[in-house]
C-alpha cells in the first residue's frame, strides 16, 4: 500500500463529519453479546464501513486505515484459487433474526477477491465466513461471529502455531489458511476437490500444511437426499476432535456440501463446538431412513435450501 493511499485515507477519515473510530463499543441493553478488545479493531472498522456504504461512499479508506493486512491478504487471495473450494451461504442468521454482514461490506470484500458479487442476500461463502465475519456487528447467544477467528481455540485445539487460523498470520491469509485446514479434513475423500485442495496448499501456513498432511480421524454426520429431477445432494458435517479442550471446545466442526450437479463437495462453513454439541448433531434419535434433511449453518443449495420439505437418509460414520 502506497504512502500516498495512507494519508489520503487518514484525511478522509479525520475530515469534518468523519464518524469517530469506537472500539470496543457498549453493549446496548439486552444486547446478546458485548464486545470485547478481541473483538477490535473489527467492529469499530465494521460501524465505519456500514457508514460508508450506506452514502455509496468508497470503503477502501476506512479498509486502508483499520485492517490494511485484509486488503493486502484479498489481493494474494485474487490470485490463488481458493475461491472455488467453496459454496454459497446466506447473508443471515435466522437464530440472531439479522443480516450478518452489511451487504456493501461482502460486495467490496467480492470486488477485490474477484469473486461473484452478492444476489441479494446469497454470497460466496469463504468470503462472507471469513473475511466477512471479522466485520460482522450481529451479536448472537454464541457471540461475534468473528470470535472463532480471533481467538486462539482452533490453533491451541488443533495444536497450530498461534495466529494460523487468525485474522493476520505470519503465512497464508486467512481465507486460504482455513480453507486448507476445513479442506484437509471435509475434502480429503472426494477425489474431485482434493485435486483442487492440493493445488491451494502451496499458498497457506507451514502449521497449516503440517496439519493438512496428517491423517485425521473424525465422524461425520451424513445427509443425502434427491431432489426433483434425479439431482443428489449430500450434507456432510465432519466433527475433527481438538488434542486438548480449548475455550470450552472439544472439536472443530466444517460443513460442505456434495452436489451432483457440481460433481463435487464444496465447503460452507467451520467452527469450534463442544461436546455436547457433538453428541446432539450426531443423537441417533435423528438417524437412519425418511429423516428430514435441510441446509444448516447458513448454508445455501438452490433447489434445497427453502425450496420446501425433504427427506432422506441421515447416517454417521468413522473416518480415518
Amino acid at each position: 500500500m502506497t504512502v500516498f493511499l495512507k494519508l489520503f485515507a487518514l484525511l478522509i477519515l479525520l475530515s469534518p463529519g468523519a464518524s469517530a473510530f469506537e472500539c470496543p463499543q457498549a453493549a446496548q441493553p439486552g444486547a446478546a453479546a458485548a464486545e470485547k478488545a478481541e473483538d477490535c479493531p473489527w467492529a469499530g472498522a465494521a460501524r465505519l464501513l456500514g457508514e460508508k456504504a450506506d452514502k455509496n461512499e468508497n470503503l477502501e479508506p476506512v479498509f486502508a486505515a483499520h485492517a490494511p493486512g485484509v486488503l493486502r491478504q484479498l489481493e494474494t487471495d485474487r490470485a490463488s484459487g481458493v475461491l472455488g473450494l467453496w459454496g454459497e451461504s446466506i447473508n443471515y442468521d435466522e437464530l440472531a433474526n439479522g443480516v450478518i454482514v452489511h451487504p456493501g461490506i461482502l460486495s467490496f470484500i467480492a470486488s477485490r477477491l474477484g469473486a461473484a458479487q452478492p444476489r441479494g442476500k446469497i454470497a460466496h461463502a469463504g468470503l462472507e465466513h471469513t473475511y466477512g465475519y471479522l466485520f460482522s456487528l450481529l451479536p448472537t447467544k454464541f457471540g461475534f461471529k468473528r470470535a472463532r477467528w480471533v481467538r486462539p481455540d482452533l490453533e491451541d485445539g488443533l495444536g497450530l502455531r498461534r495466529g494460523s487460523a487468525g485474522p493476520a498470520p505470519a503465512e497464508g491469509t486467512l481465507l486460504a489458511n482455513i480453507t486448507c485446514l476445513a479442506g484437509s479434513i471435509a475434502l480429503k475423500d472426494d477425489a474431485a476437490a482434493s485435486a483442487e485442495l492440493s493445488k491451494v496448499l502451496p499458498h497457506c501456513g507451514a502449521s497449516i500444511r503440517a496439519y493438512a498432511s496428517r491423517p485425521v480421524r473424525r465422524g461425520r454426520l451424513t445427509e443425502e437426499t434427491v431432489l426433483p429431477g434425479g439431482r443428489k445432494i449430500v450434507l456432510r458435517t465432519d466433527f475433527a476432535p481438538f488434542l486438548k479442550a480449548a475455550g470450552g471446545n472439544s472439536h472443530l466442526l466444517v460443513y460442505s456440501v456434495y452436489d451432483s450437479a457440481r460433481g463435487r463437495a464444496s465447503l460452507i462453513s467451520a467452527f469450534p463446538v463442544n461436546e455436547g454439541f457433538v453428541k446432539n448433531a450426531i443423537s441417533p434419535a435423528g438417524l437412519g431412513a425418511g429423516k428430514p434433511v435441510q441446509t444448516r449453518y447458513n448454508a445455501y443449495v438452490e433447489g434445497l435450501t427453502g425450496a420446501g420439505k425433504f427427506k432422506g437418509l441421515r447416517s454417521v460414520s468413522v473416518i480415518e
